[in-house]
């Protein structure tokens, strides 16, 4: 009976030395989780998120969501009500850009000639270097 007790008490040590780090780890795993977790976007969030992405037609260049210009409210109030009945994100946008072209979009889809807005600044800093290299490389600085 000694004995058993005894070998009870020292799994029982052996049992907590192995588990401390393992629920350190666990612990930290759940924590480190929770904190790179997204936070759940609310719909006021995703509507403020999708005005960010529409260009106002009175003030251009601003998005609708700091528009100040009554247009920009009422495709506000449009975007609001297409978020409430349930509709995606590109679906939304894709009503925008229907009913006022493409230019109402602030980032360009990349296709077509807006691929270039998106090649042109990297193939202008390969160059750049490629010239600034030669440069170098031939002695004139």
């Amino acid at each position: 009976m000694a004995i058993a007790f005894r070998c009870a008490q020292t799994c029982r040590r052996n049992l907590k030395k192995t588990l401390r780090p393992a629920h350190f780890l666990i612990l930290a795993g759940l924590f480190f989780f929770l904190a790179c977790a997204p936070a759940k976007e609310t719909t006021e969030d995703r509507i403020q998120r999708l005005g960010g992405e529409l260009r106002c037609p009175v003030c251009r260049g601003v998005p609708i969501s700091e528009s100040p210009a009554a247009l920009a409210k009422e495709m506000m109030d449009t975007l609001k009500e297409q978020a409430e009945k349930g509709k995606s994100d590109e679906e939304i946008l894709k009503f925008f850009e229907e009913r006022y072209g493409e230019w109402v979009l602030l980032k360009p889809k990349p296709e077509g000639m807006n691929l270039m807005v998106w090649i042109l600044p990297a193939l202008a800093l390969v160059g750049g270097a490629v010239f600034i290299i030669t440069w170098v490389k031939k002695g004139k600085i």
